[in-house]
This record gives C-alpha cells, structure tokens and sequence, in this order.
C-alpha cells in the first residue's frame, strides 16, 4: 500500500512517490489505484470494475444485427482500463518499416514529470498520395500580430458581387506588413524547406513605357497574366518578343525606362540599378534572399540575449518574434558627433553630462536604452522626470538618485554656459518625492533638495573661515522679496509655480517643508544620510531670513526632535559611526544648525538658551574627554556656539563655567599645536575657537581676574612661540591659511586686551619688529597679489548664478583657477589682517612703515587697475586689510609719491565698502579724503590755471564743508547698537563708484518726484522754501567745486567712470531746479567742469547704455523740454544741448531737435568757445538724410532760428549745400 502525502513532505517526495507507484503498477498489471476516473458515459453496468471472466456471453440479437444478418451470439467486450494503450498512437508513414527507437531521456534541467498515460487511439497510418503537399502556409501574419481592422469603403456601390467581395477585391493590391519571424534552422525546417516552392516574380510597380489614364489598369491585367505562367513560359515569351521587335524600338524602351527610374529613388531592396530585360528574374529573388538571410543572421548577433548559446533550448524560443524583443538588442553606435549642433543634454547615472556619442563599453553598456535616442548614451532629464514618476521603486530610485547628481554638478557651475536646468520643474519633482514615507525613496529625495539649496562649495568655504574674525559674520542669503510683494497686490490668487520661478525658499516654505521635515525625523526615524540631508535643508533656510528663523524656532515640536535626538547630554568621547543617530549620540550637522541659528539675533538666542535649554549638552561637550576627530569637531562646534552667544552678552554663567577647561585646552594647545605643514588642521581650528572664545569672554567687560592671571601669560607664550615659527619659514617651506588661524586668533585676543584692558604687552614690539624682517614673512607676502579677488581680473559673469536662489559665488567657472583667489590654500590676507589691526592698535611708526613696505607692491597694482569682486562676501577681508592699512597710514610720515599712492588707494576703498563698513567710510573722509595734507603738491599744481573767482580754493581753505555736504547726503551717521552679524546688505556698497556726482543725482531724483502733498503758502512756508533753496545751492556749489577739483587734480581716479556718463551728470545739475543754474557760482563752475569734459568730447557716445539711466534717449528729451521751457538763453546750458548735434553722432539726436522740438531753435545759441566740438563738425559731412533736410529748409523759411545764431547757420550750410549737389547732378 503507498502511503498518501502528508503535511512537511517536500516535492522530491512526491516525485520519490510517484516513481513507486508507477514501479509497483508496472510489475503487478491487476494492481487498483486507491482513486480512479469514472466514465460517466458508460452503460450503467459499467460504472463500476468488475472482475474480466474469460467466458462468452449471449444475448438477444438487436432488430439492426437481424436486418443486417449479423449472428445472434456475437461477443461483445466491455470497455476496460487497458494499462497498454495511450491516448494517441505514433503517427506512422505506410510503407516504411517501424522502427523501435528508444527516446534517451536527456537529464538536462533535474525535473521529472509523470510518464504519459497508455494511448486510446490506436497507430494512425499516412495515405498513400502522389500529390506533393505544401507544408508552409502561404498567409502572411500580420505585422501586429491581429488582423488588421477593415473598414468598408463608402463609395463602393452594390453590383453583381456584394459590397463586402468588392471591398476585399479592392484591397487585393495592397500589400500587407508581414511580422518578422525568425526560424531557427533544424533538421524538420530543412526537410521542409527542401520542398519546392513557387517563388515570387520581381514585378514592377508601375509601367514606365505607358503613361495614359489607362497605364495602371494595363499594368494590372499584364501582371495577372505574367502571374498565370511560369518562369519558363515568361523566358520562352520574352525570347519571341525580342526577336520579332525592331532592335531599334527596343532600345528606345530600355533608354526611357532608364530615364524615368533615374529620377527615383529606389524604395525597397528589390529594385535593381541594372534595366537589362535578358537577366532572369529568378537571380533577383535569389539575391533578395540571400540579402534577408545576411540580415537576420546579422540581427540574432547584435541581439544579446539570441546570441545566448543555451537559446535553443529554451521555452518556446523556436520560432522568435522580432517586434518582441527589438528593445532588447544591441544599439548600433552613431557614427556623427555634432559639437557645432544644439542637441538634447544626457547624464549618466552620477549626473554627469554625456558627449554626443560615447565607446560602447562594458562599462558604458547599461547607458544605453530604446528611447527617443537610442543611439546615444544617458538619460535626459524628460526621461529622468518620468521615471521619477514611475510605479517601479528602482526606476523611481535610480531617476532621484541621477538627478541628485546632476543638481550638485549644476548648482556647483559645472555646466555653466553648457545647459540651461528647469530648476522649478524638478524642484516640485523632488518635494513631491520627499512625501514618500520609504526610505529608499526618501533618501535619493532628501539628497536631490540638499543638493539643490544646500551649496556645499559656500558652506565649505563659510567654515573654512571658522577661527578668523570675520568668521564670525554670516551672510543672510534672502532673495529680493519685491517682486512678490507687487505681484501678491495685483494678483488674488499667487501659484506656486510662479513664486517658485522667483524665489525657492519661499515655495518651499508654502509646501509645508517644515512639518515634512518634522515628520521625518520623528515618525520615521530614517538612516543617517536622511538626517544629515534633512539638517542641512534647515541650515539652508535658516540662511534665507530673520523671518524664517522665526518660524523654525517657533515649531516647537521641530526643535525639540532635534535637540532631543541629535544634540543630547552626553559624552563624545566615542568614534563616529553611522548607526549612532538615534542612539543618544550628538550629530555634527545639528551642531551647526545650532551654529547658524545663535547668529541670527539676541532674541533668537535667548529663546535657545531658555526653551530648549542648549547650554547644558555644549558645556557636556566641551568639558568632556576627546580623542578621535568626530569629537574635536564637536567641540570646534560647540566653542563656536558659545562664542556667537557671548558676542550678545548670553550665557555668561556657562561660560565662566567651563572657564577652566577652556584654558586647559589652550595651555595644551600653547605646549603642543604648532604652525607646521605636518600638524593637523583639525587641531589648528580647534586652537583658533579655543582663542575665539577667549577673546569674545574678554570682550564682555567682565570680571575675569581670577581666570587673566593664567590667561595672559599664556597669551604671551604662545604669541613668541607661534610669531617666531612663522618667522622661521624659509622660501621653499610651505604653509597654508589654515595652518596660520590660531596665529590670526591670538593675535586678535591681544588686540583685544590692548583696547578694551588697556594692558601694554612689550613683547609684541620686538616679535613683530622680528617677523617684519624674516624671510618667513617675505615667503608670505610673495603670495599677496595671487590670493587678492580685488586684482583678479574675475568678473561677476565668471560665476553661475540661479535667479530665484541666491549663493556666494565662491566657485569661479571658466577660468584657470576653480577657487576665488583670496579661499586658495597659500591665502596670506586673514593673517595680515589680523597683524595690520593689531599694528593699528600698537602705533608703532617703525614697526608700521617696515611692514607697509613689504606690501607697496600690492598696492601699486591696487592704484593701477580697476578693483573686480568688491560686492564677494569673500572680498571683505581683504577690504578690511586695506582699510587698516591706510588706518596704519594715518600714524605714519610718508613721502609725496606714497602720500599719492595711499590718496589714491582710500579713495578707491571708499566704493569698495559695503553697506555695514560706515565707520570705516568715516575714518577714510575725516582723515583721508578731505584732508588736504593729503594732497601732493604735484596734484596741486594743477590748479594754477584757476584763479580765485573759479571757486575751487574752497577745497583747500575749508574742506569740512564739502565733507559735510556729502556726509549728509550720504546718511553717514554710524551707529553701533545693532550687534547682528548676519548681514542682509552685505552686497550694497555705501557709496556708488561715480559717489562724487551723488548729490547732484540726489537732487535730480528729488525733482523727478511727483509731490502729493499740497502747497503751503505763507510766511513760515516761504521760509521753508527759501532754506530749501540754499540747501540746494550750498550742494550744488559743494559738488561741483569737488567734481572740478577731482577732474583737475586727479584725473586718472575718474578714468574708470566712463566720460559719457560724468557728462550727463553734470547735465542734471540744469534738471535739478529751473534756475539754481543761472547763480553766478554754480554758473561758473559748470563753465568750468564742461570746459574740462569737452576736452574728451572724441570719446561721447550717446548709443550706448549709460549708468544710472534707462536711455540717453528719454533723457535728452526731458533736456530739451527744459532747455525749452527754463533755459532764458543760457550758452552753458546751450553748449550742452548742441553736443549730441554734431554730425558725427546719430542722425537722430538731430532729428529730435530739428523736427520734435523745433521752439528749441530760437533761444539756442552760444559762442563759440563754448562749443564741445569745433563748427566744421557740426557742418562736415553735408547731411544728406532728406527727413532731417526737409527739417532745416522748414526752419530756415519759417522764421524759426534768429539769423547768425549756430543753428542757423547750421542749417543754412546744410540746404545749400544740397542745392548744390542737386543742381550739379541735373
């Protein structure tokens, strides 16, 4: 008995079983099966097994066997399970013998199957037929695997035959697409293919000989007839013809037969260049298939997966379909590289941008795919928008993961001027993704927006300055928000997609980011990466405003997430692992977002340090024991965090505090950080925070004497021992800026203690007095001009900007260096900065004039060329160096050519400052500018040519005035109660680069305003306007008198504002009032100052744009009008008007005049002198421009000009010059 199967037994039990079974019902025939199949259909005696006696029966003969004859005892058998018989027979050819041909099983794949079961029918015999039998069906299989739909005709009408036979007659001719199939060649298909078959005739399309309205029906009916006959029949016909025609008949045949299928081009592969009639068709039909033979053999080796040498034995691969497995065969390589063409961009999976066409590699292989371009390499960004899209999670994946490349490529400017991104499109592609609660997608998500917001070039570069002073300043990265605010008034209704075209941060606040974020990092607890990338998205927005700061800090449930998981109360003495997010360990990224937030405001930081209570984890930090990396950074961030709190006055108790550890690591430090090549820049930063912190604790004024008694001698240990290193440099050792950071924060500390503790420190003066004279100190100077951004040479167009996302520009594309000058490595310019400030507070006139003449150099190149970078957030140290420079310059005697050299550098630096440098701006007018000791008697001699009455010995008599006058205009009131140190102007400069034409602009402004306000009369309000009007004219008189003595005495200062534009400047002083220009001063200055820029008058050009005007077109208008209105005949005012009229300038300024404002003409008149240019250029060339003819023959008959003014004679010159010149031509 075999036993059933039970619950546990695998598959090879059942087949162990199954091999039992038939073993056992082999030997025993009479063996019963536990279960059997009825036949329902039996006689009901026979629906049950019963025992097969031997022993005939009888019964009664039906009435059919008496009608037939047929004996009464026939013996009928039941019908029974034979074990022998199967349920088809071998299909046998008769006449051939049978042979017994054992089928070897082939043990290829290990997997049994049930035996088949004995056969019903019985041995089927093929009938004898001498009739060859075509095997091969003659229907062709339609190109798309089903049956094209037919739609019947319209205007078929019924006939003898019905519609539908006269439809299908009709479309009898046309040719249906066959489906490629590939035969794979086996012994049966060679059998077959031995067989012959009628082969298809090479007919042509068309009749080239008849060309009537018949042509296609005769051409029909021959082909049907050729059709009918066989190929010897058409030979043995063509023969006849041949013979019986004129040779001469049948070579005009063959010559425009030829002459018709020249002018076409062959569309098949059975067209033939040859027109010889004699040729058999039989060898075009061979060679047609031998050329489809070539190509498929040619298409299963391009194909991958047919090229497999297993093909033949699997499933149903003995028949393959070509329109099936076109996707995956191998892409034929493009042979044309088109660099000179715009063609779709492409990117691998890295995010790199493809060339055109790419080696076909192993390692290239998987770039390639069946799309728009599958002869090319990559992806696009549509195909990558739509995978990103996909139902699939790999094809999601793999699309995030590629654009997140492509972004970090492209925020990053390496495909600057190469492609343009939709930033916006795939911006709403990735936040769409970041909802995705896996994290497989979430991480190449989160990753995408990083790269997109999060430049990690300028962050880089922003910690890179941590230790410096000026790291302690933070630019606030805000986009200009007046565009929204003009377009939220107009429109109800502001899309996103519109706000995200003008700025991302504040579409991606409208997207809720904040709670996803939340979410995030609360509810699904992602890896390290997703937290890292999800820190840094908030240290992007935290850069944005002081409103989103407030925003972040005021999501509670955020900040608390962050500071519970990511900056927890604990030890860091612990090696860095991924797997320790959420386990209670603090995480870098947290730290500086602690870092950027504290820098915002006292507010801000007070509620850090009140609601979410910060102090405690920082000061567990810095007071614990570190060794490994991880936990110097911790540090280096923490340190840092307190510092920013401290520069508020938060804290304080803290601070104190850990006081003593604090000065621990510095006396370490002192004993065993040293400025080396060899030593880490991990422990120069640590040293440079831990000096920091210092130097801010002394800052708040507190009582800290328990702590200086170890803190200054410590101070003056390190200073000898750091000084003195650097001072050792030879030539051929190398440093770098990182090295020297805790030489700059020491150096800041004692500055410090000098100013604000009043303490000496005699050291200094012989170490500095030591390293002025080293050749450490030369090998760094060397240095100087290669790191300075204001020498460069780079201009803004060297970097790649987003319009709707504001960076740093701290990477420079496109030019030989990839750095801005002043980040590289070999960066002299923080630690000068840090010594020249620390010079300024010694005051020690040798000291200073020995350092100042290291860096003449520099700044004789600084005075020669224009400065480039001043609005770089990078470039104000460097602007800080030159200012503490001059500072410097101010304490010290100078010779006449260094007191030029240094005039000339202040005052560039005075439209290099940005807006929060007031002070500095200041100290350069008082000290500097408007000091006459400052101007060199070579500068001076200039003036000799004026006399008194010319106005400009006010500047050497009384220079406070003009001063004033510009403080004034200027708003230079510093002030320093605002202690932020995030800057949101940082990119304005306080005064623009034409700042001495920036009162007559101011009062130009004021007068193109429209005043709402109504006019006052009376006393105190004539008053008023009397006062106004001698405001007016004291700025004016004050300008104009420094404009003149600027373009006498120091002409090449004002070379780098175009003569042009200082010309229309001086032509708004007679757009400021209607009569302040007649003032017999003001009247004469401006004599004087367009005297001056006359003398450029070659260099005018009014086409091209000015500074500080939309067009000199609307400008010159508003001139005229009021020359026309106000100008009581004024020959400075008319000298003006006159100099766009010279004939060398654009016909159209001449037009304007002549035909728009022709009541110009009569008041328009001056001397000569006056003039820009001399008469003749006002008469040569002859005009020959009719318009502008009819114009002045229009004026000279219509009494418009008085006789003898410029004008008119101007006009009269030209009209009969043109007379002239008509009456020689007739």
């Amino acid at each position: 008995m075999i036993s059933r199967p039970k619950p546990g037994e695998t598959e090879d039990d059942l087949l162990k079983m199954q091999e039992e079974f038939l073993k056992e019902k082999s030997q025993n025939t009479n063996y019963q099966p536990a279960a059997q199949v009825v036949n329902l259909r039996r006689t009901e005696h026979q629906t049950t097994k019963r025992t097969i006696s031997n022993e005939t029966t009888s019964r009664k003969p039906s009435k059919y066997a008496v009608s037939k004859g047929l004996p009464g005892n026939i013996e009928k058998r039941p019908r029974t399970e034979a074990s022998t018989s199967t349920f088809m027979g071998e299909i046998v050819e008769k006449n051939c013998e049978s042979v017994d041909d054992k089928s070897v099983e082939i043990d290829d794949d290990k997997v049994y199957y049930p035996k088949a079961l004995p056969s019903i029918l019985g041995t089927i015999i093929e009938k004898n037929s001498d009739k060859q039998i075509d095997f091969h069906c003659n229907d062709q299989i339609p190109s798309e695997g089903f049956p094209a739909v037919i739609k019947l005709d319209p205007s078929i009408t019924p006939g003898r035959k019905s519609i539908h036979a006269q439809h299908l007659e009709k479309l009898g001719g046309i040719k249906k697409m066959k489906m490629d199939v590939d035969e794979p060649h086996s012994n049966k298909s060679s059998l077959i293919n031995q067989q012959p078959s009628p082969k298809p005739l090479n007919l042509p399309n068309k009749s080239f000989i008849i060309s009537s309205k018949d042509a296609d029906s005769i051409h029909n009916e021959n082909n049907e007839t050729l059709r009918r006959m066989s190929e010897k029949e058409i030979v043995e016909e063509q023969q006849k013809i041949l013979s019986n025609l004129d040779p001469k008949l049948i070579e005009y045949i063959k010559t425009k037969r030829q002459q018709t299928t020249s002018k076409e081009e062959p569309q098949s592969v059975t067209s033939s260049k040859s027109t010889d009639s004699s040729k058999p068709c039989t060898e075009e039909v061979k060679t047609i298939n031998n050329e489809e033979k070539e190509l498929n053999d040619q298409y299963i080796q391009d194909n991958d997966i047919l090229s497999n040498p297993n093909v033949n034995k699997w499933v149903h691969f003995d028949q393959l379909e070509k329109d099936k497995l076109e996707w995956m065969k191998a892409i034929s390589e493009s042979k044309e590289d088109k660099p000179e063409e715009l063609y779709e961009a492409r990117f691998d999976f890295r995010g790199l941008l493809l060339p055109y066409t790419s080696k076909y590699t192993e390692m290239t292989k998987t770039l390639y795919h069946h799309g728009e371009e599958p002869h090319r390499p990559g992806y696009s960004i549509i195909e990558l928008i739509e995978l990103s899209r996909s139902t699939i999670i790999q094809q999601r994946v793999m699309a995030l993961n590629t654009i997140a490349g492509i972004l970090e490529f492209y925020i990053a400017g390496t495909y600057k001027d190469t492609l343009e991104l939709p930033i916006t499109k795939l911006f709403f592609i990735i936040r769409i993704a970041m909802d995705e609660n896996k994290t497989i997608i979430l991480e190449p998500a989160l990753n995408a927006m990083r790269n997109l917001l999060y430049n990690k070039i300028d962050e880089a570069a922003l910690d890179a300055l941590i230790g410096f002073e000026e790291g302690s300043y933070q630019p606030c990265l805000e986009n200009d928000k007046s565009e929204i605010v003009e377009l939220e008034s107009k429109e109800s209704e502001f899309k996103d997609f519109h706000l995200a075209e003008i700025d991302l941060i504040a579409a991606l606040l409208r997207t809720d980011i904040l709670q996803r974020i939340y979410y995030i990092l609360d509810m699904i607890k992602p890896n390290f990466n997703c937290v890292q990338f999800s820190l840094q998205i908030l240290i992007r927005l935290c850069r944005d405003s002081e409103s989103t700061v407030n925003k972040i800090i005021e999501m509670d449930h955020l900040m608390s997430v962050i500071v519970t998981n990511f900056i927890p109360k604990t030890s860091i003495n612990f090696n860095f692992d991924p797997n320790i997010v959420y386990k209670g360990k603090p995480i870098l990224s947290a730290l500086k977002f602690l870092r950027v937030l504290t820098l915002q405001t006292k507010e801000i930081g007070d509620t850090m340090i009140i609601k979410y209570g910060i102090l405690q984890p920082l000061s567990e930090y810095i007071c614990s024991k570190v060794d490994g990396t991880y936990g110097f950074k911790i540090q280096i961030e923490a340190l840092s965090i307190l510092s920013n709190l401290l520069h508020y006055g938060l804290g304080l108790e803290s601070c104190l505090a850990v006081c003593p550890t604090v000065i621990t690591m510095l006396y370490n430090h002192v004993q065993g950080t040293d400025v080396d090549m060899k030593s880490s820049i991990i422990s120069a930063s640590h040293a440079a925070v831990v000096l920091q912190f210092i130097n801010k604790l002394l800052q708040c004024n507190l009582n800290l004497d328990s702590y200086k008694h170890q803190i200054y001698p410590l101070l003056r240990e390190g200073v000898k021992k750091w000084i003195s290193q650097v001072s050792s440099f030879t030539c051929g050792q190398s440093f770098t800026c990182g090295h020297l950071r805790f030489v700059c924060s020491i150096l800041d500390c004692c500055a410090t203690v000098m100013k604000n503790e009043n303490q000496t420190m005699p050291f200094l003066n012989i170490t500095l007095e030591n390293l002025m004279k080293s050749p450490g100190f030369k090998g760094i100077i060397n240095h100087l001009v290669l790191s300075s951004n204001l020498l460069s040479g780079i201009e803004n167009n060297s970097f790649h900007t987003i319009k709707n996302l504001v960076n740093l520009n701290s990477i420079v594309n496109g030019s030989t260096q990839s750095n801005l000058p002043i980040l590289n490595m070999k960066s002299p310019i923080p630690f000068l900065t840090s010594l020249f400030k620390l010079l300024a507070i010694i005051n020690d006139i040798n000291i200073s004039n020995g350092f100042i003449e290291h860096i003449l150099k520099y700044l004789r190149k600084f005075a020669n060329i224009r400065p480039t970078l001043c609005d770089n957030w990078f470039t104000r140290m460097e602007t800080d160096f030159l200012f503490y420079i001059i500072k410097i310059a101010t304490q010290c005697n100078f010779a006449e050519s260094e007191k030029d050299l240094l005039y000339t550098v202040a005052n560039k630096l005075c439209y290099i400052l940005r807006a929060d440098k007031k002070m500095e701006l200041e100290f350069l007018f008082d000290n500097i500018i408007f000091n006459k000791q400052w101007f060199s008697s070579e500068r001076l001699f200039s003036l000799l040519s004026l006399s008194e009455k010319d106005g400009v010995t006010k500047v050497l008599t009384d220079a406070n005035d003009i001063k004033s006058c510009y403080s004034s205009v200027i708003n230079l009131n510093y002030s320093n109660s605002n202690l932020n140190v995030v800057l949101k102007k940082w990119k304005e400069p306080i005064l623009p680069r034409d700042w001495i034409y920036l009162p007559i602009l101011t009062l130009y402004g004021n007068s193109q305003e429209v005043k709402s306000t109504p006019k006052v009369a009376g006393e105190h309000a004539s008053k008023v306007a009397e006062q106004e009007a001698k405001t007016k004219e004291l700025i004016l008189n004050s300008s104009l008198e420094w404009i003149l003595f600027n373009e006498m005495c120091f002409p090449d200062l004002l070379k780098e504002i175009d003569v042009t534009d200082r010309f229309c400047r001086i032509m708004c002083v007679f757009l400021c009032d209607n009569s302040l220009f007649l003032e017999p001063s003001i009247k004469l200055l401006l004599r004087k100052c367009t005297e001056v820029l006359f003398k450029s008058g070659n260099k005018f050009n009014f086409d091209k744009d000015l500074t500080g005007l939309n067009n000199f077109q609307d400008f010159y208008m508003q001139f005229l009008e009021h020359f026309q209105g106000v100008s009581y005949g004024d020959p400075c005012f008319a000298a003006c008007v006159l100099v766009p009229l010279a004939q060398r300038h654009n016909v159209k300024w001449r037009k304007m005049l002549w035909s728009e404002y022709a009541g110009c003409l009569r008041a328009l008149d001056c001397p000569d002198d006056y003039l820009c240019y001399e008469l003749n250029d006002y008469l040569y060339p002859e005009e020959n421009d009719e318009s502008l003819l009819k114009c002045y023959f229009r004026a000279l008959n219509s009494n418009l000009m008085r006789r003898g003014t410029i004008v008119y004679r101007i006009a009269e010159h030209h009209v009969n010059n043109f007379k002239l010149r008509k009456t020689s031509n007739e």
